[in-house]
């Protein structure tokens, strides 16, 4: 039996035309694990695979370059650092540039991190957000696969009022890239 494939986004903004058929967090790993939690609590035992869809920070990929997250730190200032391998996306999508991911509990940028401390975060992983980590841990306590693309809406250089402002026309590239997949979303 093929899985249903569930996509998740922390808000409406990351994914345009595709929030009717996206499931959304929220930000921030707090507001993800309960979303995460309830969700697979309703659908316990169903044979499925969370696809994560959204934006991401970069400090060496330009903005607008779509990525597949085949891997996911999860640390922060107060947070053991822990590696995360996801699942391989349950279709084709050669061209997604493979990325390591840095799952923060804040906002990843010079206003809040300090230059040392960012400077050994950007040595570990290619990109940056804030849910990653959360989805991916309670989708593996269910033992239901999960991956996830994102597209790069800013190279550390903004503040999130900034990135408000980006994500709208980014997710345009975003969506046109899954709707190509013709992958049957399940809501």
């Amino acid at each position: 039996m093929k899985d249903n494939i569930y996509l998740f986004a922390a808000v409406p903004d990351e994914v345009g035309t595709l929030a009717d058929i996206t499931h959304f967090t929220g930000i921030g790993r707090e507001n993800a694990t309960r979303t995460m939690v309830q969700f697979m609590e309703q659908h316990r035992g169903e044979p499925m695979h969370i696809l994560n869809i959204g934006t991401a920070g970069s400090h060496d990929k330009p903005v607008g370059t779509l990525l597949r997250i085949k891997e996911i730190i999860s640390a922060g200032e107060s947070f053991n650092e822990q590696r995360m391998l996801t699942a391989p996306l349950p279709f084709e999508c050669p061209r997604l540039e493979e990325a390591v991911l840095y799952s923060s509990d804040c906002f990843v940028s010079p206003q809040v991190f300090t230059s040392q401390y960012l400077d050994g975060i950007k040595a570990k992983a290619d990109c940056f957000d804030m849910e990653s980590a959360a989805l991916f841990t309670v989708a593996q306590c269910y033992g239901v696969p999960y991956s996830s693309i994102k597209i790069v809406s800013d190279n550390l250089d903004v503040t999130i009022d900034v990135w408000r402002e980006r994500v709208v026309e980014l997710s345009k590239k975003l969506v046109e890239t899954i709707e190509n997949l013709d992958i049957g979303i399940k809501y």
